[in-house]
Order: structure tokens, then C-alpha cells, then sequence
């Protein structure tokens, strides 16, 4: 308790200090007190509006309480504020859409941050030729395997189980030897009856799975 009670003096004296507003909000997400920090982390965004993760924890705190208008608020101000997708705020605004009922919005924002990912990567090619790679800053790069594994759950929990298996398909084509395309093509065949088609998803997914991963596969195949 002992840094909260340091951040709530601070405010005591100053009640704008960013740093004492982002430090007592964190604070109270670790205690669970999600209402309090999300006072905080309301002040926080008014002080500056172009703090990314402020918007970040302020759409994980009203997911926490089931406020998913006002998460998917926060998550897509925090999108909107960062010349960066960051695939933290880009599942936590799926899952507060998937939670708020609204699966289609969902799949729209997640195809037009894909759509951006794919043109940056053109462009940072392209750069990279320019610049004949000479060391310089590399931005941080999203998984594009995560990206489409988000969009086909968000197709499913929209009942699109075709489009969803086709973008399961894709990444299979795309990334033969990486586990997660059959896995996620194998639980969601499953969960639609087609047993024996999973069942051969879920022995590609072992083979390809990495030693810690296959529990895993075990854990879903046997569901």
C-alpha cells in the first residue's frame, strides 16, 4: 500500500500530476479495486489526451467491469492515439466488441488493422531497400499469425464458422509449419461436429507444435 499512499499525497498537493494519476491507477488495478482506478485513469486521459496506454488500462479496467460500451471506447481512442498498432489493445478491443455483442464490428476493425499492418510492411520494405538496412530503428512487429487467429475467433463468435475456417485455411497455405492454423481449424471443427476432420487438424497441430505447446493440443483435442 505503501506507493499508492506516496501517488494519493502527491494528488493531494497537485490533482493533475500525470505520473502520480498513472502510478495510483496501476496500483489499484493490482489491489482489484477497478471503480477507484478507473477515476484515475478518467483524469489521466483528460490531462493527456495522446497517452496510449492510459486509454490501454482504462479499456482493461471497464472490461473488468463489464462496461464493454466504454472498454471498446478506450481500446479504440488508445488504436487511434498510436502511429503503432499495439496487438495488446487491438485483442482487448475484440474481446470488449465480442462482449458487448457486437462480433461484426469486431471483424471490421480487425480486417482494417490488418489492411495496415500489411501496407506498412510494404512500405518498411521498401525503406529497408532504400536504406540498404543500415541499422536503423526497427518499429516493433505484430505477429501477423496472432492477427488472423483473432479474426477467425471473432468470424466464429459471429457464426461465420465458414469464414473463419477459411481464414484458418489461409494460414495453413501461408505457414505450413506452424501449429496454431490446424489447432484453431481443429477446435473449431470440433465445436461444429466434423470429429474426425479435428481429429486431423489436432495430429498436424502436435507434429508441428513446439514441445511446450502440445499439451496444449492434448488439452483441446480431448475437450
Amino acid at each position: 500500500m505503501g506507493a499508492l499512499q506516496g501517488f494519493e499525497a502527491t494528488l493531494s498537493k497537485s490533482p493533475n500530476d500525470p505520473t502520480a494519476l498513472e502510478g495510483a491507477a496501476v496500483s489499484l488495478v493490482e489491489l482489484g479495486e477497478y471503480e477507484k482506478a478507473s477515476t484515475f485513469l478518467e483524469k489521466l486521459v483528460k490531462v493527456i489526451p495522446d497517452k496510449a496506454e492510459a486509454y490501454r488500462l482504462l479499456g482493461e479496467v471497464k472490461f473488468e467491469l463489464k462496461d464493454y460500451e466504454g472498454s471498446s471506447s478506450s481500446y479504440r481512442s488508445a488504436l487511434s492515439s498510436s502511429d503503432n498498432i499495439d496487438f495488446e489493445v487491438l485483442r482487448g478491443l475484440t474481446n470488449a466488441l465480442l462482449a458487448a455483442k457486437k462480433p461484426d464490428q469486431a471483424v471490421d476493425v480487425i480486417l482494417s488493422c490488418r489492411q495496415k499492418l500489411s501496407e506498412k510492411s510494404q512500405t518498411r520494405l521498401a525503406d529497408l531497400e532504400a536504406a540498404n538496412d543500415n541499422g536503423g530503428q526497427k518499429p516493433q512487429d505484430i505477429d501477423p499469425i496472432q492477427v488472423d487467429l483473432l479474426l477467425g475467433k471473432a468470424y466464429s463468435d459471429w457464426g461465420h464458422i465458414s469464414d473463419a475456417v477459411s481464414v484458418y485455411d489461409k494460414l495453413i497455405t501461408e505457414h505450413p509449419e506452424d501449429f496454431r492454423g490446424y489447432l484453431a481449424k481443429g477446435i473449431i471443427l470440433k465445436e461444429n461436429g466434423k470429429e474426425g476432420d479435428a481429429e486431423r487438424m489436432f495430429i498436424q497441430a502436435k507434429f508441428f507444435a513446439p514441445e511446450a505447446a502440445k499439451a496444449l493440443v492434448d488439452r483441446y483435442a480431448q475437450r
